[in-house]
């Protein structure tokens, strides 16, 4: 994927007020809706309506992503295992840990997203549809796992090399 413009002449800049922000977006068939969190607190959100405390977030291609404190290192690309991304939420009591105890052996599938702070709608860098491999928490911390196994479950060859199915090949 190519990224955005902006995020070229950012990167090639000493000095910049431009900075990528993480979205996250967590599915699960038990959940009503998705959750979308944001590692940055862009904007001015709302205030929460029973403790007046101001929520911030990122708004992104029409969805509200909310701010939550967070470490994401990215997927790494290392030869011979699928890409592996770990997420550690601070605070994450509640934000995240609630919907991550509701869950049983079928995890959430986890999309993470890279988009400019100057740009939120156009997206620089997408992991689509991962799985959430593992969770741990604490009072304090979140701790996820996340990979893309889809591909590494699928038997290589999906098919055996065999005179009736290529003939050409033992010609």
């Amino acid at each position: 994927m190519a990224l955005s413009p902006r995020t070229l002449k950012a990167i090639t800049l000493p000095e910049t007020e431009d900075r990528d922000i993480c979205l996250i977006t967590l599915t699960h068939r038990k959940w009503s809706e998705p959750i979308r969190l944001s590692t940055d607190a862009t904007t001015f959100l709302y205030n929460h309506p029973d403790s007046g405390e101001p929520i911030y977030g990122t708004v992104s291609r029409g969805e509200t992503y909310l701010y939550a404190p967070m470490q994401a290192t990215m997927p790494n690309s290392a030869d011979e295992q699928p890409p592996e991304a770990r997420i550690i939420f601070s605070n994450v009591g509640r934000a995240v840990t609630p919907y991550l105890m509701m869950v049983d052996a079928e995890y959430p599938r986890v999309t993470i997203e890279v988009v400019n702070s100057f740009a939120p709608d156009v997206v620089d860098v997408s992991y689509p549809e991962m799985d959430l491999n593992s969770a741990t928490w604490d009072a304090s911390t979140a701790e996820v796992s996340i990979m893309n196994s889809i591909a590494s479950n699928e038997p290589m060859p999906w098919l055996r090399f065999t005179p009736a199915a290529f003939p050409n090949l033992f010609n």
